[in-house]
């Protein structure tokens, strides 16, 4: 519910509690992937260090692990004496306690899941990676490849694989009727889109495809089919930048598809640079107000006229949004609470957190441009 930070990488002090879906903003190399990794850490400790020792790795101090976990370099990030983090009121050590609880609790979909897909489109496989590589990247990586594994040859569209209507808008923004498949190629798995009779491999796929293809496998792995809601075990996803190579077209289902996992009882952390998001952050909680109608204006926000998923309207209207922006503050970090994304608060909320700082100076620039020429242009009209 709660975490508290102190000391870590350049954060000073970071507070945060959580909503059903909580969002961080703020400029790049800020520490937001981090946080989003310690809050997994935090959460899958043990199985993390089960999970890394099953797949033949050791470490003989804490140092050593936090670079098998965060990556190369990275346990600077941790100064020993100084760092301190306390989830629900108990601070968190890093050394294991007890037993593993088995499965992981949270699903981490990393920003670099591109790089997961090998030159063939196939999930690399745990141990293919540098043992300096990111946990969460390498985690991500074989879950969505045994995932594969399981299925068939036909990877989307898939009946009873998401609601008929997700489909169709995932085919309409990002496919264009284009069939995803896996297919065998010298002996060796691959991934291809069918394009009309054309298998197109991995390498000539448009660079928003091959964004998204692994996006859409977390999805799947969220989302199993049946009557099944949610990943037994699971109880929190983490999303880096979902809209990375998207049109904001495609983003909209995106965010639909987001809004889904909030419906199947999920909570939802993502780290984005897109306003698109905050704008539906901002238009839910204010439809949150009206007194009636709420799931049809959402409804109308997106354009949806089907009724199929209206389940997805009324679920996402009751749920409680946060937002956290990362400001650089000389050799620090601080971190903000902008969850009102009110126009008429501060400055760093009114612009949620950056953001929307470029469309607001070009607004005013433009009107300033606008009203001086209507006033040169009066006069020569009149003479």
């Amino acid at each position: 519910k709660t975490l508290k930070v102190l000391n870590f990488a350049r954060i000073k002090k970071g507070s945060f509690e959580f909503g059903d879906l909580t969002v961080f903003v703020g400029p790049q190399a800020t520490g937001k992937t981090l946080v989003l990794e310690l809050i997994k850490l935090v959460e899958d400790r043990n199985t993390i260090m089960k999970n890394l020792k099953k797949h033949g790795f050791e470490w003989k101090n804490i140092d050593d692990f936090l670079s098998l976990y965060f990556g190369e370099g990275m346990s600077i990030v941790w100064n020993k004496g100084k760092t301190k983090v306390v989830r629900d009121g108990k601070e968190f050590v890093i050394e294991q306690k007890g037993k593993s609880s088995g499965s992981e609790k949270i699903f981490y979909i990393p920003a670099q899941r591109v790089l997961t897909l090998g030159d063939d489109g196939w999930p690399k496989a745990f141990n293919s990676y540098r043992a300096a590589d990111p946990y969460v990247v390498r985690e991500f990586s074989e879950e969505i490849r045994l995932l594969l594994e399981r299925m068939g040859s036909s990877i989307f569209p898939i009946e009873g694989r998401m609601k008929s209507d997700l489909r169709n808008l995932l085919n309409e923004s990002i496919f264009w009727n284009a069939e995803l498949s896996r297919s065998t190629k010298e002996m060796k798995r691959r991934l291809t889109l069918k394009v009309k009779e054309a298998d197109l491999p991995f390498m000539v796929w448009s660079a928003g495809q091959r964004e998204f293809i692994p996006l859409l496998l977390g999805f799947y792995w969220l989302m199993p089919s049946g009557k099944t809601g949610k990943r037994k075990g699971v109880n929190t996803v983490i999303i880096e930048e979902p809209e990375m190579g998207l049109h904001p077209k495609a983003l909209e289902t995106v965010m639909i598809l987001i809004l889904e996992l909030l419906r199947r009882r999920y909570k939802v952390i993502i780290s984005t640079h897109s306003s698109q998001i905050l704008e539906m952050i901002w238009a839910i909680n204010i439809i949150k107000k009206a007194r009636e109608g709420k799931a049809l204006y959402l409804k109308n926000l997106f354009g949806i006229k089907s009724p199929y998923l209206d389940n997805i309207w009324e679920s996402a209207v009751k749920k409680n949004y946060r937002v956290f922006y990362f400001k650089p503050d000389n050799e620090h970090i601080r971190v903000k609470d902008i969850s009102s994304l009110d126009l008429f608060e501060d400055e760093e909320i009114a612009e949620w957190g950056g953001l929307t700082s470029f469309a607001t100076r070009a607004s005013d620039v433009v009107s300033d441009v606008i009203s001086k020429t209507e006033k040169i242009e009066e006069p020569e009209k009149r003479g």
